[in-house]
C-alpha cells in the first residue's frame, strides 16, 4: 500500500515538473517572437543612390532618365519626381535601376524621392530637368576657368544663370564630389572649356544646364578605354561610374600624352564606341576638341579622321589659338565657344555653319595640270584666311612622294594649289610651321547675342589622287 501511494506521489511531481518546463518553454518563445514582432518595423534594410545623384542636379530633358543604386536583395525600391512614381525589386546583383520617362525641361526646385521598405527615405531637392553634358579629356579639359584669359567677368557673373556643375578632377570618382550652383567660386574651379560652351547652350537652348567634368591632367587614352589594351582606370572610376546617367553629349579633349601616336585613330575610335556601348546609347554624340599642330600632329590628324569617319562626331579646330603656351593655351573662350558651335549645329539643328571648312574628296576634289583644285564642304559665306594674309602651308608631291611648297589661292568656293610639281599625286595642308590659315566666314551670334564668331578654321588634311 504505502509503495503504490509513493509511487502515485511521484508521477504526480513527475507531471508538474514536465508541465513547468513546458511553459516556460512558451513563454521564452512568446517573448522571442513578441520582440521580433515589435523590432520588425525598424529591421535595418539598405538603399542607395549611385553618387551622380545628389541635390541640386539636373535630369535630361527628352529622353528617358535612368535612376539606379543599391539596395537590399529582394527589396522593393520607389523612386518618386514630378509626376511619376517608378518601383522595382533590387535582383541578385544588389544593383537596382528604374527608368523615368521622358520629361520636359523644368527649372522648378523639384524634390526626388527613393524609399525601400524598412529603410529611411532618400530625398533630393532641388532638382531641375534640363540639358547635361559630361566634359572629358586631360590637362586642357581640367584647365581651370580661373586660370583662363578674359574669365574674371565671366567668374562675377556665374551665379546669373542656371547652371549646375559636377566636378570630378584628378581621377577622382563621384562619390568625392556633389552637384553644386554655378556661382562666383564653383565656376572659377570648373573647365574653362566646358563651362564656357555650357555656358553658351545655357542662354541659346533657355533651359537648365547640367555640366558634368570627368578628367585628369597628363592621361593617355589608355586610361579612357579598356579596349586596344587599355587600363580604363580614368574610364572605370570617373566615366563608367556614373553611367547610364543619361546625358546629351560629350566635349573630349584629349591626345597630347599621344601626340606621336601612330594607332590614335583606332584607339579614339574604340573609345567612342567603348563609351557609347556602356552607356546603351549609340548615337551619343561626341565633340572632339583638336590638337594645334605640329608637336602633334599625328594625333590632330588621327582626330580629324575620326571626326570624318565617326557618326554623330564634330571636330573644333583650334590650331589658329596658338599661344606662347603650345601646351596650355590660355586662351579657352573661343575653344568653348567651338564646342557648343558644333553641338548648335549637330545635335540641336540649329541652322548655323558649326564646322570649319573640309576638303572634299576625289573627285570632288581633283587634278589639273601641275595643280589641285580642292572644294569644301562647310564653305559658310564663303572661304577666307583669317588673318587677311596669303594661304600659307600648302604641299604638293609626285609619285616620288618628295613634298614641295605649294602657292594656294582662293577663287570662289575652291583653293587652287600649285606648285613646282608637273603630276601632283599628294597633298598636305597644315603639316609644317607657319600658318594654316584657311577659313570660312561666318556670323554666329553667340552668348545670347553679347557675341559674334566670325570665322571657322580648316583642320590640317592629306589627300592622294
Amino acid at each position: 500500500m504505502l509503495t503504490a501511494i509513493a509511487h502515485a506521489r511521484g508521477a504526480r511531481a513527475l507531471s508538474r515538473t514536465l508541465s513547468a518546463l513546458l511553459l516556460s518553454r512558451t513563454l521564452v518563445v512568446s517573448t522571442l517572437l513578441t520582440a521580433a514582432a515589435l523590432c520588425a518595423p525598424y529591421a535595418s534594410a539598405s538603399v542607395s543612390l549611385n553618387p551622380i545623384f545628389t541635390s541640386h542636379m539636373v535630369l535630361q530633358e527628352g529622353m528617358p532618365c535612368p535612376v539606379f543604386g543599391a539596395g537590399d536583395v529582394g527589396s522593393t525600391v520607389t523612386v518618386q519626381f514630378l509626376n511619376q512614381t517608378v518601383s522595382t525589386t533590387v535582383p541578385a546583383s544588389g544593383n537596382w535601376q528604374v527608368t523615368l520617362s521622358s520629361m520636359s525641361a523644368n527649372a522648378g526646385s523639384n524634390t526626388l524621392t527613393v524609399s525601400a521598405t524598412g529603410s529611411p527615405t532618400i530625398t533630393l531637392t532641388d532638382v531641375q530637368v534640363g540639358e547635361v553634358w559630361l566634359f572629358s579629356g586631360q590637362s586642357n579639359m581640367e584647365f581651370s576657368l580661373s586660370r583662363a584669359t578674359g574669365s574674371s567677368s565671366y567668374i562675377s557673373d556665374a551665379a546669373n544663370h542656371d547652371i549646375r556643375l559636377f566636378e570630378m578632377a584628378g581621377g577622382n570618382g563621384p562619390s568625392t564630389t556633389s552637384w553644386q550652383i554655378s556661382n562666383s567660386t564653383t565656376a572659377a574651379n570648373f573647365s574653362a572649356v566646358g563651362y564656357w560652351a555650357g555656358l553658351d547652350l545655357s542662354m541659346k537652348e533657355g533651359v537648365p544646364m547640367g555640366l558634368i567634368q570627368a578628367t585628369h591632367d597628363g592621361t593617355a587614352i589608355s586610361t579612357w578605354e579598356t579596349t586596344d589594351g587599355g587600363t580604363g582606370t580614368d574610364y572605370l572610376n570617373m566615366v563608367k561610374a556614373i553611367q547610364p546617367f543619361a546625358i546629351r553629349g560629350v566635349g573630349w579633349y584629349q591626345g597630347e600624352s599621344n601626340g606621336g601616336d601612330s594607332n590614335y585613330q583606332t584607339e579614339l575610335t574604340d573609345m567612342i564606341n567603348e563609351w557609347r556601348g556602356d552607356w546603351g546609347f549609340t548615337n551619343l554624340p561626341f565633340g572632339i576638341v583638336q590638337l594645334p599642330y605640329t608637336k602633334w600632329d599625328t594625333a590632330a590628324y588621327a582626330q580629324f579622321n575620326v571626326s570624318q569617319t565617326v557618326a554623330n562626331t564634330y571636330l573644333v579646330v583650334t590650331h589658329d589659338l596658338y599661344s606662347n603656351d603650345l601646351l596650355h593655351p590660355p586662351d579657352k573662350h573661343p575653344v568653348g565657344l567651338r564646342l557648343s558651335i558644333g553641338a548648335r549645329g549637330t545635335v540641336y539643328g540649329e541652322a548655323i555653319e558649326y564646322s570649319g571648312p573640309i576638303r572634299e574628296l576625289p573627285p570632288g576634289s581633283y587634278v589639273s595640270g601641275n595643280s589641285v583644285v580642292l572644294n569644301f564642304t562647310h564653305p559658310g559665306n564663303g572661304l577666307s584666311t583669317y588673318d587677311g594674309a596669303a594661304l600659307g602651308t600648302f604641299q604638293i608631291a609626285g609619285t616620288n612622294g618628295h613634298y614641295t611648297s605649294a602657292t594656294a589661292t582662293i577663287s570662289g568656293n575652291t583653293v587652287v594649289v600649285t606648285s613646282s610639281v608637273s603630276a601632283p599625286k599628294y597633298l598636305k595642308y597644315g603639316f609644317v610651321s607657319g600658318d594654316a590659315n584657311l577659313s570660312n566666314v561666318v556670323n554666329i551670334p553667340v552668348e545670347g547675342g553679347t557675341g559674334t564668331v566670325t570665322y571657322l578654321p580648316t583642320s590640317l588634311f592629306e589627300l592622294s589622287f
